[in-house]
């Protein structure tokens, strides 16, 4: 049986009935400025009583937001921060959704401009992590005009934008923010904003700022004023093959640029123009097209790369060969490859000892032998990823009762198979990884009660915790009692309202017993794959 929810600690109650009392502050505030607007003095107009309400509305702010950051340990003002930006962005939401009904009282529209003006509550300069990238834009436009007084961030995600002026006029207040350390800018990002982050940001370390084509070298030169950057993600900017040469040897602890399909040029051109040879401490590729001697020169300028996520599409067979030299691989991403005529059974063989993380995308030539080759090379995988990979029709025998030298997938913890897989496939995976907490399937696998009866038999999934499959068409309620009855730390059992076997009566019930045992278990959570 799944176990019951957890009492919360005193400090959760205690955020959250905080967040309820901002929530009645609100809606106070709301009834009395709607009632001075619409109330003018005998002498003024109804443009002077909004101009009074909007006055009332300001101060009641100020003072909360004085009230609440002398009350609340400055250790709790982050918790609360965030607490209270997730309900207000629901409730943003929902009083956008009550204004567009055509019955929509008069006062909604004012409950709306309220919402929006307690977004200032947030600004204090003990605020560290702000993320714009969820919020409604209409909260957004406001906190742009005030990002000057919130001096002590250290991340913040603007989001990505289409260049409307108030978004790019908050670009200026970043030299104000001296101590981030993480910013994220993504879309309309210019060469000026860069300007300003080098002569500012000298903490940061990590910057996104993707897609903004308007970055080029003559910006990315001013990021060599900031040496602690360790991630710098250039996708989709128009950085030249000699701007990223030139951030990659003068910034000396720059990591991971993020998906790069220059990468290979890069490494042709410090081959060329360097007399001496270079060791970046690069730790992450990301890239696609690159030859065998792109790859070759690469692993001589970047011995110390642990992560590979690697589009292969290539005919000749050995581009995977260089990697085998990476003697501090860990994590495996591959795309557009066959299994076996690509030699991606032989890199598993070299390097699958230290490996804790495969992601195979759309590769070719999978079977049963593919499958035992993984299990007994990767013992220390944490994460096994199939999405839209071939796997061969004729598997033969599930394999379920092979004894392995080791024990397969001891440490394994996240499987995600998004491909048309056999029964024989499913029960091989599940019943091997004996520490799986989370798991999700496509709606091409071939699920039904029979395998998940097998895999329960064999005494598997005693440790899972999500369980997501998608689009079932066979499994039934049958299945879902039985994983209820047999996984005693599962809390999210995902995507039943597409299992063609479960009624919606039957759902409704199952979802009726979990509220009245007071079950942790999740059945309302999407589908997400994170691979």
């Amino acid at each position: 049986m799944p176990c019951q929810k957890k009492v919360g600690t005193l400090l959760e109650l205690s955020l959250d009935g905080v967040v309820g009392f901002i929530e009645a502050c609100t809606e106070a505030v709301t009834q009395k400025s709607y009632w001075i607007s619409t109330h003018p003095p005998v002498s003024g107009n109804l443009d002077y009583a909004e101009k009074r309400s909007g006055e009332f509305i300001d101060k009641a702010v100020e003072w909360l937001r004085t009230y609440l950051f002398t009350s609340v340990p400055w250790y709790h003002y982050q918790g609360l921060v965030d607490l209270f930006i997730t309900w207000l962005t629901k409730a943003v939401h929902l009083s956008k959704a009550i204004f567009r009904r055509s019955n929509s009282p008069p006062e909604s529209v004012h409950h709306a401009h309220v919402l929006v003006r307690f977004i200032h509550l947030v600004i204090h300069p003990r605020v560290k992590n702000l993320d714009l990238s969820a919020m409604p834009k209409v909260l957004r436009d406001a906190l742009y005009k005030q990002l000057d007084y919130l001096a002590g961030l250290e991340f913040l995600n603007l989001g990505s934008g289409n260049g409307e002026s108030s978004r790019q006029n908050s670009f200026m207040s970043l030299k104000r923010l001296t101590n981030l350390t993480c910013l994220t800018l993504v879309s309309d990002c210019q060469n000026e904003t860069l300007a300003i982050i080098g002569q500012n940001c000298s903490k940061l370390k990590s910057l996104d700022i993707c897609s903004s084509g308007g970055i080029t070298e003559q910006g990315t030169t001013w990021l060599l004023l900031c040496q602690n950057l360790e991630y710098l993600n250039l996708f989709q900017t128009s950085q030249s093959v000699a701007g990223y040469a030139q951030l990659l040897q003068g910034l000396p602890k720059l990591k991971n640029i993020g998906r790069c399909d220059a990468f290979g040029q890069v490494m042709e051109y410090l081959a060329k123009y360097r007399s001496v040879a270079a060791v970046l401490p690069i730790t992450h590729l990301h890239s696609r097209d690159m030859s065998y001697e792109q790859l070759q020169l690469f692993v001589k300028f970047c011995p110390q790369t642990e992560h590979v996520n690697l589009y292969v599409d290539e005919d000749l067979g050995h581009l995977l060969t260089p990697l085998a030299k990476l003697d501090y691989l860990r994590e495996l991403k591959l795309l557009a490859c066959n299994f076996y005529s690509d030699r991606v059974d032989r890199l598993v063989r070299d390097k699958g000892q230290h490996l804790t993380l495969l992601h195979l995308e759309h590769v070719d030539e999978l079977d049963m032998a593919a499958l035992r080759l993984i299990a007994e090379c990767c013992p220390n995988l944490t994460k096994l990823v199939f999405f839209s990979c071939d796997f061969v029709e004729n598997f033969g025998p599930a394999l379920t009762n092979q004894v392995f030298q080791v024990p397969p997938f001891r440490k394994l913890e996240s499987l995600i198979c998004v491909s048309e897989s056999a029964p024989n496939v499913i029960e091989f995976l599940l019943i091997h990884a004996e520490n799986l907490k989370s798991v999700q399937f496509g709606s091409t696998a071939w699920f039904n009660d029979q395998i998940v009866s097998n895999v329960l038999t064999r005494n598997a999934l005693k440790n899972i915790e999500e369980i997501r499959i998608l689009r079932s068409y066979e499994l039934t309620m049958t299945a879902v009692q039985a994983l209820i009855l047999a996984c005693p730390r599962l809390k999210v059992l995902a995507e039943m309202d597409g299992w063609e076997g479960i009624s919606e009566a039957e759902l409704n019930r199952l979802r009726e017993d979990i509220k009245r045992n007071n079950w942790d278990l999740d059945t309302f959570i999407t589908w997400s794959v994170t691979g």
